[in-house]
């Protein structure tokens, strides 16, 4: 059974142009998490994956929960928790599994599916921040507190401009070079290589800060070593190596986690939490919002969107390979519209049917 998911990975690879590492790891967790659960319950064929088995893997602690596991300099593990896996992620791993099993079908290693068709209208909205949100964080990056709370904070400031004015995934942002910035003409932009092997050229409207980054904070993490990424980790220092590789995913993840929190702390207008999530009230509800650094590209795209920026256009900044990705952020656009058409502050917050 190993064998089989092995090649079924390879399969993906080959085949689809939209398979990058990321989603290969994907694919390798999720698959991994069904076949202990498989052999746990004595399941050793796919042959003999029913609904009802499906079912029970669904409502099994292995799907409805994920482990974090922390690991020091030398790889060893120091901590390790469990959390609730959000729902995003949970219809995540449905497309895997939904995947899967068409591959296995394909093979005729099964006849049918045991899941239920999965339909992309069925995913949620993305989440985005309020324009008055990314003010708040954005003078935050500006104010002297911020220079006081980080070691590096024009490389951070540059990392949060690069999310949102470029709308770029964390994948894109980790992996430029030095190469690719291209600054020496009357529009600066950036060389970005997106999914599928696809690169575009993104404008860069904040391109002084990136300047002024490279000549100062990116020299002082590199002390003379060189490195072909734009956005260098200094975490080199302790491993003793000549060349310093760029920063992870998770140190993005963490790092915005981090500004977006103490941005909302320190605004005195802010009724926002200081954890992990964002605590948007309305009339003595919260809402509850996850952080996290694509947020600021479904936030761009939205901003576009209600300036009346066109799909194309949204689609060609953003990298999506299909203009019905882009269209998501309309649909959510004119949901809004329509509530405010019938509840708006001129109404009489009664729908009118006439």
């Amino acid at each position: 059974m190993k064998e089989i998911v092995k090649n079924f990975i390879n399969h993906k690879k080959i085949t689809s142009s939209s398979t990058t590492s990321n989603t290969s790891d994907s694919y390798k967790r999720d698959l991994k998490i069904f076949l202990d659960f498989l052999f746990t319950n004595k399941i050793n064929s796919f042959a003999k994956i029913n609904k009802p088995i499906i079912e029970s893997f669904i409502e099994s602690k292995e799907f409805n929960t994920y482990i974090k596991v922390w690991k020091n300099k030398n790889g060893e593990k120091t901590k390790e928790t469990t959390g609730v896996r959000s729902d995003s992620s949970k219809k995540r791993f449905l497309h895997t599994l939904s995947s899967f099993f068409k591959y296995l079908i394909f093979k005729k290693i099964i006849s049918c599916s045991p899941l239920p068709t999965i339909r992309s209208s069925s995913l949620e909205d993305p989440q985005s921040l309020t324009l008055e949100e990314i003010k708040i964080i954005m003078f935050y990056c500006d104010s002297d507190n911020f220079f006081e709370d980080f070691n590096y904070p024009l490389r951070e400031k540059c990392i949060i401009d690069s999310l949102y004015y470029c709308g770029l995934r964390v994948s894109e942002l980790i992996n430029i070079q030095m190469k690719d910035i291209k600054f020496n003409n009357s529009n600066p932009y950036i060389l970005i290589h997106g999914k599928g092997g696809k690169s575009r050229q993104q404008p860069y409207p904040t391109y002084k800060n990136l300047i002024k980054y490279i000549e100062t904070d990116r020299e002082r993490i590199l002390e003379g070593i060189s490195s072909d990424f734009l956005f260098v980790s200094n975490y080199w220092k302790n491993k003793n190596k000549n060349s310093s590789n760029s920063i992870t995913r998770q140190f993005v993840d963490k790092r915005v986690k981090e500004i977006c929190i103490n941005a909302f702390k320190n605004n005195d207008n802010s009724n926002n939490s200081t954890n992990n999530n964002f605590i948007v009230r309305n009339n003595g509800r919260k809402k509850y919002r996850m952080i996290s650094p694509h947020m600021f590209r479904h936030s761009i795209a939205t901003h576009l969107i209600d300036e009346g920026v066109d799909l194309i256009n949204i689609r060609e900044h953003l990298g999506h390979s299909s203009i019905s990705v882009t269209s998501r952020y309309l649909k959510s656009f004119r949901e809004k519209k329509d509530i405010l058409k019938k509840f708006g502050p001129l109404s009489t917050g009664v729908e009118n049917n006439d």
